[in-house]
């Protein structure tokens, strides 16, 4: 990589090397790496009811070797994987037209960067005119091993009434071992982060197909494909010293206070989201001051998680004559998705969820402490605040509880309409060319069914060069798509 740049420009504002008004800095860096691997692969079947898949395959990797020592390079990976086709095996009942049963293990390793074992010196901001190197703000890890990943593998694909039903199911369960962290450290040591090996998560879920085909006849037939998913990242160990181990997060104007956090801990799910809201007591109740408005918590909470608890997909195809129609429904259930433009626009007064301003004031949703806070006692709220007042504190982008919505949505993703000519109707037109023509006109991201009223649920925020799920930053507008396909057989 190599970068060019100025301290200073000669006109304001043109932003072009040609316009440097101070000497040009050029600072390069490099880095690779090489992974050198062996694979094998064996495959046995039995009679046309079993069938066993082996594989192997050893990797040394550069990023795992240090200036000394290339013990921890070379980390070795299997899988086996077994199918018995039971219709062939037994006498299954006439409506049953195959069975497969399938299991399988694997192991599955990882390197790392390179650097992260020994370290270098990076050139750094020219001084002087005189080039400068300092060292790199990891601390090393001489003693760093590859990542493991074991999996296993359960499934069965069973059809029903000549392939007019089938069922593909799917359960996996996977644990990642010795993976490697990046852990803060105390800046007096020289440096930012070290590297170590730590912690485990366990991925685990299935998956059901349905393909369904109710109707099939010489000029009509209708074609269901439906497609059900649940996953869970679960964090079962971390490094002693981690406690809470960040793995990003979503800023606003660089400002602290604006944060959303992914933090894991010991239990939780990969996808938490961590941030500051108001003052709630044992029932959930928000806790009311006697001025009538939040009491604000900066202690940090888990705020929900960005994984869905379910994701359905739904493609119908349906096909009469020469005419084809086809529509695609996308359901994902589930969710948290922390919303800056519900921060913002609600602060300022602009969303429908801000129109009510009674002049005689809001009473803020929530309870009073009127006994101590060793022994508290809690009334109603009855304390009406300035309309103003209460959504520039309830939607206060300094604490994110309040700006939460539920990510469940329901699209239509996909809608299309298509009429085919064959060769034969084609023969007596400037188009016998060709063997067949197709025309399609096709929608898409046509429709979507959410709580969410002011922007499209699927959303992503940029923080520097990464993107995070969960956090929407202001969103632009989505498109929809309406196009015309055209399709030639030569």
């Amino acid at each position: 990589n190599a970068q060019v740049q100025t301290s200073a420009l000669a006109q304001p504002g043109v932003f072009q090397l040609s316009n440097a008004a101070a000497p040009l800095e050029i600072i390069e860096s490099e880095a690779e790496k090489r992974i050198n691997s062996v694979y094998g692969l064996a495959k046995i079947g039995y009679r046309n009811l079993l069938y066993l898949d082996i594989t192997g395959r050893n990797d040394w990797s550069s990023a795992l070797a240090t200036s000394t020592s290339t013990a921890n390079t070379s980390f070795f990976y299997p899988s086996a994987s077994l199918s018995y086709i039971l219709s062939n095996a037994a006498n299954l009942p006439a409506f049953i037209s195959f069975a497969k049963l399938r299991a399988g293990w694997a192991q599955v390793g990882n390197d790392t960067d390179p650097y992260r074992t020994s370290g270098v010196f990076l050139a750094q901001t020219p001084f002087a005119g005189q080039p400068t190197f300092s060292d790199q703000s990891i601390l090393p890890n001489p003693n760093l091993l590859p990542e493991q990943t074991t999996s296993v593998e359960l499934g069965a694909d069973i059809r029903f009434f000549d392939d007019h039903l089938a069922i593909d199911f799917t359960y996996y369960n996977a644990l990642t071992e010795n993976q490697i962290l990046s852990l803060p450290i105390a800046r007096s040591s020289g440096y930012d982060q070290r590297i170590l090996n730590g912690g485990s998560v366990r991925t685990k879920g299935y998956e059901v197909v349905l393909g369904l085909m109710p109707i099939r006849t010489d000029q009509f037939q209708w074609v269901a494909n439906l497609n059900f998913s649940i996953n869970e990242a679960i964090v079962e160990s971390l490094p002693e010293e981690a406690g809470r181990l960040t793995l990003g997060y979503s800023r606003v104007y660089d400002n602290p206070n604006q944060t959303v956090w992914f933090i894991v801990e010991e239990g939780g799910h990969i996808g938490d989201l961590w941030g500051t809201g108001y003052l709630k007591n044992e029932d959930g109740d928000f806790i009311i001051g006697a001025d009538g408005r939040h009491i604000v918590d900066n202690t940090l909470k888990k705020l929900g998680n960005y994984n869905p608890d379910f994701i359905l997909g739904l493609n119908n195809r349906f096909s009469y004559k020469n005419w084809t129609m086809g529509f695609t429904f996308d359901w994902r259930q589930g969710g948290q998705l922390v919303s800056r433009s519900l921060a913002l626009a609600g602060v300022a007064g602009q969303l429908a969820e801000t129109e009510f301003r009674p002049e005689s004031g809001i009473i803020a949703g929530g309870v009073v402490n009127v006994g101590t806070a060793e022994s508290p006692s809690y009334i109603p709220n009855t304390t009406p605040i300035n309309p103003e007042s209460y959504y520039r504190q309830f939607y206060d982008r300094n604490h994110e509880e309040n700006n939460i919505y539920d990510a469940s949505y329901l699209k239509l993703r996909e809608f299309s309409l298509g009429y085919s000519l064959s060769r034969s109707q084609l023969e007596n037109s400037f188009l016998n060319v060709f063997q067949g023509l197709r025309i399609s006109l096709v929608g898409r991201n046509l429709f979507a069914f959410t709580e969410i009223p002011h922007f499209d649920p699927e959303q992503i925020s940029v923080q520097g060069q990464r993107f995070y799920q969960g956090v929407e930053d202001m969103a632009y507008p989505t498109t929809h798509s309406i196009g015309v396909n055209l399709g030639f057989d030569f």
